[in-house]
């Protein structure tokens, strides 16, 4: 498959036909070992990855601005940042990026379903939503992300976390708290991780305050981002791929 990805030219519509492959290859996928999902990624989406890669509309970082604004859902990655709260529901996942370099990661996670719980009690429990709100610019013409901050929320399970209720969210956020505490020069604050089940709470702590780190489009367009992660050249890269919402 690789050997017949890489011979011929990437027409519009076979650049469809891939981009239809490869959502179809994710679609309904249980993300919960990070190995497995670094395995699938090298022996099923590694060609398709490489083939958009080539054929990447838009290389420059400050002509990507225009394509990255707007509202994203993660619909497949091995950052482990995503899952290392259990859960996690997909469609209720987002990435949203401001004109004015802020930007957030939201999800919903649906805590305490466990197999054996009564429908009765598992509907009392409510929702968490988790928000990490970050940076994002362009250095020596490369994007980088700056953790910043992190938001939580518990709500009713039964009322979605939709578009427009998690824009509104991290509008709120951001403008009257994030933006007033970068003023007056507050620090982050620690996470509060008492009742969450986390899977490993020092590691999502770790990840959710690194400091920095580099991504790369290595494909967008007006619909589909192939995105390349990266913390420093020791680490090990990650992949996402994420669909425009908005």
């Amino acid at each position: 498959m690789l050997d017949l990805l890489l011979k011929n030219e990437l027409s519009a519509p076979k650049k469809v036909k891939f981009k239809n492959e490869i959502f179809a290859r994710v679609q309904g996928r249980n993300l919960k070992d990070l190995n497995d999902e670094i395995d699938f990624y090298k022996t099923e989406l590694l060609p398709y990855f490489i083939k958009l890669s080539q054929h990447n509309p838009v290389f420059s970082v400050t002509e990507q601005l225009r394509l990255l604004v707007g509202v994203w859902t993660p619909i497949w990655s091995t950052i482990s940042f995503h899952e290392s709260l259990p859960k996690r529901i997909q469609e209720q996942s987002f990435q949203i990026f401001q004109q004015d370099g802020y930007c957030g990661s939201v999800a919903r996670y649906i805590m305490g379903k466990e197999p054996d719980s009564s429908q009765n009690f598992q509907s009392t429990l409510p929702a968490y939503d988790f928000m990490l709100i970050q940076k994002y610019e362009v250095q020596n013409g490369r994007w980088y992300l700056q953790n910043i901050d992190r938001f939580q929320a518990f709500n009713n399970r039964e009322i979605p976390l939709t578009l427009e209720s998690v824009c509104n969210w991290f509008t709120h956020v951001v403008n009257n708290k994030v933006k007033l505490n970068a003023s007056k020069g507050v620090l982050p604050k620690t996470l509060k991780s008492e009742n969450i089940e986390i899977n490993d709470v020092n590691g999502f702590q770790k990840t959710s305050i690194v400091t920095s780190q580099v991504f790369e489009h290595l494909y967008i367009d007006n619909d589909l981002r192939l995105v390349k992660t990266q913390t420093d050249a020791s680490h090990l890269p990650s992949y996402t791929i994420a669909v425009k919402r908005q």
